[in-house]
Order: C-alpha cells, then structure tokens, then sequence
C-alpha cells in the first residue's frame, strides 16, 4: 500500500487519531491546530471546505484534531476508508491543492498501516464517517508517511517541489491537511472454490469462448450482479514449475471488460503480444487472483470494484466491477 500511495501527488502526507462520536480527540502535538475553524461544504459536495488558522502555524511535531465529529458508522479495523483531502500553507492559509472534484481515495486500516503510520491507524479506527480531521506534520517526517492522496489535483504538484526545498531547510511543518471521511467498508476478499463453483452452476459468472488464435470473448450474465468477493474460475491448470507468489513476475495475454456492459477496455491480444507485470504493481484482484497460479494457466478474475479501480474510476480508468481472461505465458 506505501508504494501505492507515495506514488500520488503530494498535496501532504496524513497521520491522525482517533475520534468519537461526541468527544473531540487528539494525536501527537494539536496544540498548533486549536485555531482551525472548518465551514464544511455541502454533502457531495466537489469544492473543498472553508478552512481557518492563525498565520503562520508553526509546529515542530505532528499533531492531528477532529475538528467536526461524524455522524455515521463508526470505523472499524481492517476497513477500506474513503476520503478526501484539502491541503493549506502554514504561512499564509491559502489552499495548495485538493481532492474534492475527483472520486474519493481510500485507505485500508491494515496492520501494515498501523505499523507505518500508528496515527492514521488509530484517528480513523473508532472514529464515524463523516468526520473532518486537521493535521499537520514536519516536512522531513511527512516525508516518511505512507498516506498520500490517490489522484489529487495536479495544482498541488508545485507544492510538492517546494516541501521537498524546504525539508532541508526547516523541520517544520509546511502544511495544513483538512481530511472529510465519507464512507467505510469491508473490504473485497478473495472466494472459496466451493462458492466460485456454486455461483457459476448458478450461472451467476461470466463465461468465455475463444477462437482459432486463442482470442476470448466474454459473455456477462445478464440480470445478474457482480460478486460482492474476488471469483477466480480456473479454466486450465497451469503445468510449469514455478508458482506465482505476490511478488512473481507474470506474462500474460488477457482481455478485461466491465461488468456492466460487457465492453472490452484493455486486451493484450489487440496489441499483438503478451504484457509482463509484477504481481505487487497491479490492482488487488490480479495479485490475489493469480498468486498461486503457474505457467500454462487459463483463468477468468471477476473483480469487485474494491479491488479494481473502485465505483468511480479514475484518470480514464475503467468504473465498477471487472472481468479478466488471462493467459499465462510465464512465471519468474
């Protein structure tokens, strides 16, 4: 997940704390946020907040306060969280970048994350959606936070050089990050082969035909919904000796298309050539779907949206539920 999301335009890195329902609480140092004053926009709304503090903000160490406690499902561990995100210059207030026009990001409240980042892990576990947090943290800490917004504005791409500049320069906080929690959820798991097998003799899968040259088309169940869970339906065991693990390198031919209309967005066999990947750079339900696989094996991945590019996409990347067929050519 660090490699993920260090990978988005850095607008600030985020580690909060824990908030309840009718109680505002802290992490790290607040005392710099006590003048933060949030005027939360409308719900849905694709313009970030109007955000207050005394100038210029100084803090020497991380800190994080619910400013507005939510009023929905309270968090729980190992949830995907959705959110948005506002980021403001500590000297003079004015906003540097944000999130708010685009589809939410999400964060899962793993052990990994709380091992990384304690703070994120414990503001948000507890906490209720809808809350808005404040924090901010030293430039040359932030750096080492695993958080960053997934496909934030590009107009925060010049604040990203300028923190860099001054990491060197000051151990200061350069930014103020004004987080909204809009939504919580279990996340995607991968199914059993007793429930892969039951819905497909229910005709609830996609199923697949190629032809002369290998090339599949899929056909999506009509009047049925996707699988809430990863469905992996192996069409032919793979015959080489080295099993896929979460970091193997595959090659692959393949053909994706989307729940829910069936259309075709990525197909290596329209390229003309296999494409090789490594399991831990690709969307969750590639590397969970095909870790274990070997050489030789024919797959199709039904993919919830969780575990592909979510509900509403992003940077032209396909909405929703998806479908694979993978050929795999090779196994390193």
């Amino acid at each position: 997940m660090r490699k993920v999301l260090a990978s988005a335009v850095v607008i600030g890195m985020l580690s909060l704390t824990a908030c309840a329902a009718q109680e505002t609480k802290t992490a790290g140092n607040p005392t710099p946020l006590n003048s933060v004053e949030i005027t939360s926009p409308s719900a849905n709304a694709t313009t970030p907040p109007a955000v207050k503090f005394d100038t210029p903000l100084k803090a020497t160490e991380a800190g994080a306060k619910v400013i507005k406690n939510g009023e929905g499902a309270e968090i729980k561990a190992g949830q995907l969280v959705s959110y948005k995100l506002a980021g403001y210059k500590t000297e003079d207030g004015s906003e540097i970048g944000n999130t708010f026009s685009q589809a939410a990001n999400q964060i899962e409240l793993s052990e990994e994350l709380k091992a990384a980042d304690p703070e994120i892990y414990n503001v948000l576990v507890g906490s209720k959606v809808g809350s808005w947090i404040a924090y901010t943290r030293p430039t040359e800490a932030a750096a080492e936070s695993s958080v960053a917004p997934s496909g934030s504005a590009d107009a925060s791409g010049s604040a990203s050089g300028s923190a860099s500049a001054s990491a060197s320069a000051s151990p200061e906080a350069t930014q103020v990050l004004i987080m909204e929690v809009t939504a919580a959820q279990d996340p995607a798991k991968k199914m059993s082969d007793e429930d892969v097998k039951k819905l497909s003799d229910e005709g609830a899968l996609p199923t697949v035909k190629t032809d002369s040259k290998g090339k599949p088309t899929i056909t999506i169940p009509e009047g049925k919904e996707a699988p809430k869970d990863l469905a992996v339906q192996v069409i032919t065991e793979g015959t080489g000796d080295v099993v896929a693990t979460e970091t193997s390198t595959v090659t692959a031919n393949y053909t994706g298309v989307q729940w829910s209309n069936g259309e075709v967005f990525d197909s290596s066999y329209d390229r003309g050539e296999p494409t090789s990947f490594g399991l831990d750079q690709v969307i969750p339900g590639w590397t969970q779907g095909l870790t274990g696989m070997k050489k030789g094996a024919k797959v199709m991945l039904t993919i919830p949206s969780l575990m592909a590019y979510g509900d509403s996409g992003a940077n032209g990347r396909p909405a929703g539920p998806l479908v694979f067929y993978v050929d795999i050519t090779d196994v390193k």
